[in-house]
């Protein structure tokens, strides 16, 4: 690409206005994401051979084979207020405390002050959950990344490490190189709280500070990501070490599923800025300044038509990873509305794909 769309915003008007694309929940072919399944319709078992799964067909909606899907009907408004005080009761026992928040905001700053006494030429950052404030009371691990200049990354972690062991912050630290990227694991002496330093981590601190942003456009996508990542703790799925997603892949699943319903909660940041055209896209690291800005620009303009509450969103956010989305074709991607095919991305496995975290 000769020119960069951020530079010609009048580019990225016309772009928009000229293409038309169907969403992916509508090229899945759902009237509904509750629509109820036939009454006189006999399930019959059919053979479960994958001979053909790796095929893209013109019809890319879950089809069951060996195996009936979950029906989830429509709610009655006295099972959407059970949900709605269910809800508040664990987003108060679960989250994160304001207490625990400035405790950790404390020793952030402590850490600040004691890397930057030894090098002046360090650059911190805090990512991950706590950056766009979905962090859990357990395990709360503050997420902190470290650079200096002209420093590979392993060495300024060993660098780092001689500094910390030297103070009396924490009471144990270590360099973890099972963990990816490597890192630091530390623990504070006062209080009793986990540390993980990485160095030169830009993908997570990007995509942390898109995350953040996609909580300005809409008070429920924060709501919803809380409840979903709060979800996926309780069931045990969210340890990649032991074959399950990374935490991050279930924020980056509720935004998907908040730009594919209709009308849209969320919009496709990377289409708008780039256009239709350009996406899915990757960024170089000197495009990202001018892409939040304009980002958060967008964030102050952006109204949704959909004033679905959030009770019936969450249901409605189950029932499209269990009844709609093809995980077999199709990758979970907040770039654009338009379905991404797992062949593009060269990716052949069957399991669920969501871009990003790869």
């Amino acid at each position: 690409m000769d020119e960069d769309p951020l530079k010609n915003s009048s580019l990225i008007t016309i772009l928009n206005k000229q293409s038309n694309p169907r969403p992916l929940i509508e090229c899945l072919d759902i009237q509904s994401t509750f629509e109820k399944r036939k009454k006189h319709k006999k399930f019959e078992r059919n053979d479960s051979s994958r001979s053909h799964d790796d095929q893209i067909n013109s019809s890319p909606g879950k089809v069951e084979v060996g195996r009936s899907t979950i029906d989830i009907r429509e709610p009655m408004p006295e099972h959407l207020n059970a949900l709605k005080n269910a809800f508040n009761k664990i987003l108060n026992e679960r989250l994160l405390s304001d207490n625990s928040l400035k405790l950790r905001k404390i020793v952030f700053d402590k850490l600040h002050q004691i890397i930057l006494a030894s090098r002046s030429d360090c650059q911190i950052n805090l990512y991950g959950s706590i950056s766009f404030e979905c962090c859990l009371e357990k395990p709360g691990i503050m997420d902190i990344d470290i650079q200096f200049k002209q420093t590979l990354q392993y060495d300024t972690l060993k660098e780092l490490l001689e500094i910390i062991t030297k103070s009396d912050l924490c009471k144990e630290a270590c360099i973890n190189t099972e963990h990816k990227p490597s890192c630091i694991d530390l623990i504070i002496n006062e209080p009793n709280m986990r540390v993980r330093i990485t160095s030169g981590y830009n993908r997570g601190i990007n995509l942390s500070k898109l995350i953040r942003i996609y909580t300005k456009f809409d008070s429920r996508v924060i709501k919803l990501l809380r409840l979903f990542r709060i979800l996926s703790k309780t069931c045990n799925i969210d340890k990649p070490d032991l074959g399950t997603l990374h935490p991050i892949a279930f924020h980056i699943m509720v935004i998907h599923f908040l730009q594919q319903i209709d009308p849209p909660i969320l919009p496709c940041l990377h289409e708008y800025v780039f256009g239709i055209d350009h996406v899915p896209i990757t960024m170089n690291e000197n495009q990202y300044p001018e892409f939040f800005r304009i980002c958060n620009v967008y964030s102050r303009e952006w109204k949704s038509k959909n004033t679905t509450d959030i009770e019936m969103l969450f249901l409605q956010l189950l029932s499209y990873y269990v009844k709609t989305f093809n995980t077999k074709q199709f990758v979970v991607s907040i770039q654009t509305r338009m379905p991404v095919v797992k062949i593009d991305k060269n990716w052949h496995s069957k399991k669920l794909l969501v871009e990003g975290t790869f």
